[in-house]
């Protein structure tokens, strides 16, 4: 393995600093380039929801690559793509310019994580590609907590957020001059189907369902399923989008936003490992209910309470309620449908939350007009609790099935649905 090494380190750096450049910092970043530059709370929502757009329509594109011209170009594209993305942003002062720098960001993102890191690791490692796929994403889930915190430092030694998007050019540009000397492909790719399914297999062939895709996605459990993961998702894209906004108007500056976006983060990965090991035991049901009822109550909070330092423990029970219902609710299609479909079930579900990208550009319009993303923060405890409430009364294993679609769930499943 130590020969390999190097990948595994290169690859996991990657998904780190993607993770940490992007979703879960750019609302920082927002709030001050709003306030230096008089854009509008909708055109900041705007800028995010773009991000996150050209992130899930950019994501076919890393296979494609990979066939024609390999990982490690792949990659190295994505670096290049990253870092103009963020130079794009350094130099920008209208709004065009910086939707322009959010879209690069987010196809940047998609061409270096997961799926060439997955294909990489799946085809380097095959003996120890479960383990390592799951330390893969944890290393992506940390990139979220150290963001923020990345952030904080740069912007407020220097004042400056240009200051910040430039550094993150050449950080950029370097990890791609990385991927040049670290990345090579142990197998050739010769379809795109070789990527997408590349770590998605279990150590024994996965038995056959008695469902079709189009059958299982027709059934109340699919359907039920992908509302409450899309309530999540909307909810969590959203937070990260305006979370530190919010804080900073109650007053205290900018810095508990941050720490609560961070801390948010931490929380979320390690409810996301507890949940896979309770999974084992339990029922997935009651975890995603959990989930769900958790961030329920930490919105509430949210809309409540008028003192910055509330945040932290709005943190805590959000990213706690988030890991919970995100991993059980795919466990659960798992559990539903077996696991020779889960793989094109989940891609449904990912499709579906695409619409989270609505989210920040919502919160952003009612907070021109109303002044507050309060209104907001309400309608999404709402929207939590409609999920909590159907999940509840109408959640069942597809009934006429059900014997035959509850397999154990092994250590490889948890490790691909922990990935989501």
């Amino acid at each position: 393995m130590s020969r390999n090494l190097p990948i595994m380190i290169s690859v996991s750096l990657g998904f780190f600093f993607v993770t940490a450049t992007t979703f879960t910092s750019l609302g920082y970043v927002l709030y001050t380039m709003v306030a230096d530059l008089g854009w509008s709370q909708a055109a900041a929502g705007m800028s995010f929801s773009l991000l996150g757009l050209a992130c899930g329509l950019a994501s076919p594109l890393p296979p494609l690559l990979m066939k024609m011209i390999g990982t490690r170009l792949t990659m190295f594209f994505g670096g290049m793509v990253l870092a103009a993305g963020f130079l794009l942003a350094a130099l920008a002062h209208g709004i065009g310019t910086f939707f322009a720098a959010t879209t690069l960001m987010g196809a940047g993102f998609s061409l270096i994580a997961p799926s060439p890191a997955v294909f990489l690791i799946a085809t380097w490692f095959p003996e120890r590609s479960a383990r390592l796929i799951g330390y893969y994403f944890m290393a992506g889930s940390f990139g979220g907590v150290a963001g923020p915190l990345i952030v904080g430092t740069i912007v407020g030694l220097s004042g400056s957020w240009r200051l910040h998007w430039t550094i993150m050019a050449i950080a950029a540009f370097a990890l791609g001059i990385m991927f040049l000397f670290t990345i090579r492909d142990a197998v050739r790719v010769e379809s795109t189907n070789q990527v997408k399914h590349a770590g998605s297999a279990l150590p024994a062939a996965p038995a056959a369902s008695p469902w079709t895709v189009r059958q299982a996605m027709m059934s109340r459990s699919f359907l039920l399923l992908a509302i409450a993961l899309t309530v999540v998702q909307t909810v969590v894209t959203t937070m990260h989008s305006v979370l530190v906004s919010h804080v900073a108007g109650l007053g205290g500056g900018i810095a508990p936003g941050a720490l609560a976006m961070s801390v948010l983060a931490l929380t979320g990965t390690v409810a996301k490992g507890i949940s896979g090991a309770m999974a084992e035991r339990i029922s997935p049901k009651p975890l995603l209910l959990l989930g769900l009822v958790l961030q329920c109550a930490a919105v509430m909070l949210l809309c409540l309470t008028a003192t910055p330092g509330w945040a932290i423990v709005f943190a805590v029970i959000f990213g706690a309620g988030y890991g919970l219902s995100w991993l059980s609710g795919h466990i659960l299609l798992l559990r539903y449908f077996g696991s020779a479909i889960a793989g094109d079930l989940t891609a449904m579900v990912t499709m579906a939350t695409t619409f989270a990208v609505l989210g920040p550009l919502s919160a952003g319009w009612a907070a021109d007009r109303l002044g507050s993303f309060v209104p907001v923060f309400f309608v999404f405890a709402a929207m939590l609790a409609a999920a909590t409430l159907l999940t509840a009364l109408f959640l069942r294993a597809p009934a006429e099935r059900q014997a035959e679609t509850r397999p154990t769930l092994g250590a490889g499943e948890i490790t691909l649905a922990a990935a989501e």
